[in-house]
């Protein structure tokens, strides 16, 4: 087989060039991985969760009701658009765990039937026997966590009545992907399962004979649930119904959906920065590149190729660099993109994984590649094509540094290997511009992904830290008068109690509109506030609500504004408020007021859904002794456990992404610095070897280019400060939701730790650089080129 000339020319200058193109194509490697890592997780965990819901017939709507008639499923049956009804029992139970001294909880729901919503998908063992009161399946995680197999005995409280249950089996429902406690904001399966049991067995334990606490709606498609949600509502407002509550608003498809969309935003935010850099490093090396081929264009040309032919050329080389990186960013992409959405199946307990290779994200990337390479090589062709063979074969004439920044070095006293390496960098002020660029653009990577540790901490602070200060929130099975209160301070190691309530109440205002729960505090309140945009507790109002930063802004409400709240429980009155403060929160949309005014407003006496407890440490087992023989107790939110598991989840999804990004941007630093560096020593080689016969020495010459390269790292600092600042805010506005609104806390410590990270990456390369610095042959450098 022949190899054309020019190709052979190409692969010759491959070989020869092959650390650059190394650089080049590592980050040009990391811009496809970036964007296959996003696309195949993402992608990954969306089939998942539709082929889930589908195969497992997840519902569509949810209801709870006080107490319900199972004849009233008929009736839901004929609302125009229902497919499916599925009328069931779910109540909290209390486990009794060997070994563990905070209380736990279970939720218990009904089987569902063999065609039903909700279906579970065993793990192992099988299905309880439909007739058996003692027979039960458990959540996987639940299992796991206290080591429970097929045959295990758990005993529950249910209704204040202890029952011994055979577990068959394990399993997991789509239900339940995301299973939080009540009031949690990340799991626990250690506090915290799901127990299925036939519905005979919690007919008996709750005395609900005939009857449901929980309804479950499948819809046909394209029907909006708006409507029917509506007339379910109507159907189960008589018997004490919350509200029906979509698909979207069903708190694990909510966490869920969040997840997605912040997957979503970082494929659209990194891969083009990586791209951009790439583009200007195939820009500085080619134009060198071509500037040092300059007479072999010119013989080329005086041979007969064609301007046409002699770009081909150049492009061919640009793109067999762009190849080694599309398929380097493959490999890492695919291999990345799965690892990432295994760690998402386990996170979000998915019982399979659906991860496919999609063609056309391949093809996207490898195009958007190698369109990038090219654009960066297009600029460098343009100019020494243009030439005439006869000026292209001549030596370019030097550079006349006497006009490049003359004025400006006479008045800076520097050095003379100073005054060369800022007259250099004058010189060339585009390359060095893009070179600064692209050293920023490592910095700007590192501190848009450094800046969330101190927002998590940060959070943490204000959350528990300021606003919620209680040992322990316990929530009662059901709204209590309020002297349930007084029994609870009486209870071992409390040493202060503060009730609450919680109402759910949909808010109105204009066409917008929010389901919440709306919380009221004591006036006096201490341990659990709520604060001010500056921190400082905010009084509840005699009358008016106090709404979160995040549930303002959606319902784009501002203080003095008047909201419709309509209460879901007990009466559903409907009155108007006004907003009476903005406070800031991070999780949900919180909706506050005085305790003795929600009461008023929605109808009902003092009643309280559970206390805010202060213990006393030398008394907290005592403490959850008692609260777990107590009938009241539903759930016990432990703030300490809440915290540690917080922190625990996070740390290991972030440190994993953490660990991918500080990887792709000292590949970065090191591309940019090493090609910078190379292209300086090649041009000026020629000085650098006469300094040398001159009597300069090793360490001399070499702290010219290092210097060079200093101060390009050190210009890059602080604009990779600016744009790693707006790529922050960027990233907490695409991953802010309903459910959490991530704040933007960006320390010294972060752009500190970024700058060191690249200047790390930089003095690598420097040390490299600097062992080509005292190889330089000075016979050969400085022949004069016929």
């Amino acid at each position: 087989m022949v190899i054309p000339p020019l190709r052979r020319k190409a692969m010759r200058d491959l070989r020869r060039l092959w650390a650059q193109a190394l650089a080049i194509a590592l980050v040009l490697a990391a811009g496809v991985a970036t964007l296959i890592l996003g696309n195949g997780a993402h992608r990954a965990l969306s089939e998942t969760r539709d082929r889930y819901y589908t195969d497992y017939r997840f519902a569509d709507l949810f209801s709870d009701v006080v107490r319900a008639p199972l004849s009233l499923v008929e009736d839901m049956r004929r609302i125009e658009g229902v497919i499916r009804v599925e009328a069931r029992i779910v109540k909290l139970g209390r486990p009794e765990i060997p070994g563990l001294a905070e209380p736990a909880s279970v939720l218990l729901v009904s089987l569902p039937g063999e065609e039903g919503l909700n279906a579970l998908h065993l793990r192992a063992g099988r299905l309880p026997d439909a007739t058996a009161a003692d027979e039960a399946v458990i959540s996987q995680d639940f299992a796991l966590a206290h080591g429970l197999q097929q045959g295990a005995r758990l005993v529950v409280v249910m209704n204040g009545k202890r029952r011994a249950l055979s577990v068959t089996g394990i399993a997991l429902s789509p239900e339940f992907i995301y299973a939080l406690g009540p009031g949690e904001i990340m799991p626990d399966p250690r506090r915290f399962g799901v127990v299925w049991l036939p519905r005979p067995a919690l007919e008996q334990a709750f005395d609900l004979k005939g009857a449901f606490s929980n309804v479950v709606l499948g819809l046909a498609p394209g029907v909006s649930g708006a409507g029917v949600a509506t007339a379910l509502d109507r159907l189960t407002a008589p018997y004490g119904g919350g509200g029906a509550t979509g698909r979207g608003d069903q708190i694990s498809h909510a966490f869920l959906d969040a997840e997605l969309r912040q997957l979503g935003a970082m494929v659209k935010i990194l891969p083009p920065i990586f791209l951009l850099v790439a583009a200007m490093l195939v820009h500085m090396t080619l134009s060198r590149l071509i500037t040092l081929e300059r007479e072999q264009i010119g013989l080329l040309k005086a041979l007969g190729y064609s301007p046409v032919q002699i770009a081909r050329h150049y492009l061919e080389f640009v793109l067999l660099i762009a190849a080694a990186g599309i398929l380097a960013g493959f490999a890492a992409g695919a291999w990345l993109g799965a690892g990432l959405a295994e760690l998402y199946a386990r996170f979000f307990s998915f019982p399979f994984l659906v991860f496919g290779t999609d063609p056309r994200v391949y093809g996207l990337a490898a195009l958007v590649t190698a369109l990038a390479a090219v654009a960066g090589a297009l600029q460098s062709l343009r100019a020494v094509l243009a030439l005439p063979p006869a000026i292209a074969m001549a030596p370019p004439v030097p550079a006349d540094y006497r006009q490049s920044g003359h004025g400006i070095l006479q008045a800076i006293p520097l050095r003379q290997t100073g005054r060369m390496v800022v007259r250099h960098l004058w010189h060339w002020p585009v390359r060095t511009a893009s070179s600064v660029l692209g050293m920023a653009m490592a910095v700007a990577i590192l501190v848009a992904s450094l800046w969330s540790f101190g927002s998590i901490d940060h959070m943490i602070h204000v959350t528990f830290g300021l606003a919620e200060r209680q040992d322990v929130k316990m929530i009662f099975t059901a709204p209590e008068p309020l002297r349930a209160l007084s029994e609870v301070r009486h209870m071992p190691g409390v040493m202060a109690a503060e009730p609450f309530r919680v109402i759910p109440a949909k808010l109105v205002h204009g066409t917008r509109s929010k389901r919440v729960a709306v919380e009221g505090r004591s006036a006096d309140a201490r341990l659990s506030r709520v604060l001010a945009p500056d921190l400082r507790p905010m009084p509840m109002p005699a009358d008016g609500l106090i709404l979160s930063e995040a549930l303002a802004d959606a319902m784009a409400l501002r203080r003095g504004d008047v909201v419709q709240v309509r209460f879901l429980e007990g009466k559903r009155t409907v009155v108007d408020l006004p907003v009476s403060g903005i406070s800031v929160g991070f999780m949900g949309l919180g909706a506050s007021m005085d305790l003795a005014a929600l009461g008023r407003a929605a109808g009902e006496g003092p009643r309280i859904s559970g206390a805010n407890l202060l213990l006393d440490p030398d008394a907290t087992p005592a403490f959850f002794a008692a609260a777990a023989s107590a009938p009241k107790t539903g759930f016990l939110n432990v703030t300490d456990l809440t915290v540690s598991r917080f922190r625990a989840t996070l740390a290991e999804n972030i440190t994993l992404m953490i660990t991918v990004y500080v990887t792709l941007a000292t590949i970065i630093a090191m591309g940019v610095v090493y090609n910078f560096s190379r292209i300086a020593l090649s041009e000026q080689g020629r000085e650098l070897a006469s300094l040398r016969v001159l009597g300069f020495t090793r360490h001399e010459v070499a702290g010219v280019i290092l210097l060079e390269l200093a101060i390009v790292v050190l210009l890059a600092q602080p604009l990779g400060w600016l744009i790693g600042h707006g790529i922050g805010l960027a990233m907490v506005a695409a991953f802010s939701s309903d459910l959490y609104r991530v704040p933007f806390v960006m320390g010294r410590e972060v752009y500190a730790t970024a700058s060191l990270i690249v200047l790390a990456a930089a003095i690598l390369s420097a040390l490299a650089i600097r062992g080509r610095v005292d190889r330089l042959d000075l016979i050969a450098v400085l022949k004069t080129r016929e």
